[in-house]
């Protein structure tokens, strides 16, 4: 029997550490229908945005679907089960179609499966690239090897969504609850993140031996965050060098620098904030500001609108940002302790955490002197609503980006 009990107990302590570590990457797609295709500019896309309906087919995706563009996908995100689409597109010069080819995914669960849709000259696809008129466009298609599929373009979004600025924060670069496809604070996060219907990143700082920062949540070595290995102990007790050449993360990436996020951001998304969780190392502000300043400097080469944004969670980081007076001058802050604190640090960003409530006096006083207000971690599904609705947040943080980008894009 002990022994039963202890060869139980063993198989346990395996799904569970495999489960709380697996990573399932995105299925893989041949994309056979673009081949050949030939690019079509994101600006162009960026038209497709709006409410689409389902007209034929079946319905275990949805009904009702939000389409938004990020730099290098267009993606649907669904009525149902936080149901999301992410599909590659290109132009077939030969009969001036728009085609797509990607995936689709739930937000609790690592089903998944593959999926592709084809726009003909006749059906939406000149007057989008002609005229950027998306409201002719009838894409038709199939998902797991047969099942058709046929969605309309409905409606834009409404004039509240259109005229507000709203921002969905990726928790960590994390964009599903279950099983996601790249590991958090990775360099692949940021590259993929927008995909899956973020419009801004929460990433970790931290500080190696050798006063690099880097992208890290926990201070020491865990496999929920790391591959398994002999090293143990905080990662400040190693050079960033040490930490590149003998640590991955669960999918095998390297540890960023924060410098590298901040490239990748800039470089290759259409993002427009960061959101950087500073952890509170002793001059951690001192040597995250050169990096923080060479970032807005290589954004103004590109004419890229970013705002990177370092979070004060705690007074002990408080502390240290407020020994680090250069920082605060002229970089954007956030205090996550209190309004007052807030304004006692000149913070230009207010970051409650979602279960003190909607805050509506505290909001409506920080908008009143001109700062924002994002909420951080927001995962009941029941709250989203109330919060998109009755609240007055600038955006906030959640695991379930395709749920909240859903709900928000689809008020009237």
């Amino acid at each position: 029997m002990n022994c039963r009990l202890t060869y139980l107990l063993l198989i346990l302590t395996i799904f569970f550490s495999c489960s709380k570590n697996g990573i399932k990457l995105p299925p893989n797609n041949p994309d056979t229908n673009l081949i050949n295709t030939v690019y079509i500019s994101d600006t162009v896309m960026k038209n497709m945005e709006g409410i689409y309906t389902l007209q034929d087919g079946s319905v275990s995706l949805g009904t009702e679907f939000v389409c938004k563009v990020s730099k290098f996908k267009v993606s649907f995100f669904s009525n149902s089960k936080g149901i999301f689409i992410i599909l590659g597109y290109g132009l077939n010069p030969t009969d001036s179609s728009i085609q797509f080819s990607g995936f689709w995914r739930y937000s609790e669960t690592a089903t998944q499966g593959i999926i592709h849709f084809s726009v003909p000259k006749t059906a939406g696809a000149s007057d989008l690239l002609i005229k950027g008129i998306a409201s002719n466009l009838h894409l038709t298609g199939a998902f797991n090897e047969g099942h058709p599929l046929s969605i309309q373009y409905n409606r834009p979004f409404s004039q509240y969504v259109l005229s507000h600025e709203f921002t969905v924060f990726a928790h960590h670069g994390v964009q599903t609850t279950a099983n996601p496809p790249y590991a958090q604070n990775s360099l692949q996060g940021v590259l993929h993140d927008e995909d899956y219907g973020v419009s801004g990143l929460e990433f970790d700082v931290r500080l190696t031996k050798d006063n690099v920062p880097i992208c890290m949540h926990d201070a020491s070595f865990d496999i929920r965050l790391t591959q398994k290995g002999p090293l143990y102990g905080d990662f400040n007790l190693y050079t960033y060098a040490f930490l590149e050449n003998y640590v991955r993360l669960v999918d095998g990436q390297k540890i960023p620098m924060v410098e590298q996020v901040l490239n990748a951001f800039i470089d290759s998304t259409n993002m427009k904030y960061m959101w950087l969780d500073v952890k509170g190392d002793p001059d951690v502000f001192k040597y995250l500001e050169p990096v923080v300043r060479n970032a807005y400097a290589r954004a103004a080469t590109q004419h890229r609108n970013v705002v990177l944004i370092a979070d004060l969670p705690s007074a002990e980081v408080i502390d240290e940002f407020k020994n680090q007076p250069s920082y605060g001058a002229d970089l954007p802050s956030m205090c996550e302790q209190s309004l007052q604190d807030c304004l006692d640090v000149k913070s230009q960003y207010f970051g409650p955490r979602f279960s003190l409530g909607l805050l509506t006096d505290d909001v409506a006083k920080a908008h009143s002197l001109g700062m924002k207000v994002f909420s951080w971690t927001l995962n009941d599904k029941t709250i989203i609503p109330d919060y998109i609705k009755n609240g007055n947040f600038d955006g906030f943080i959640s695991d379930y980006p395709a749920i909240v980008v859903y709900d928000y894009y689809t008020m009237k």
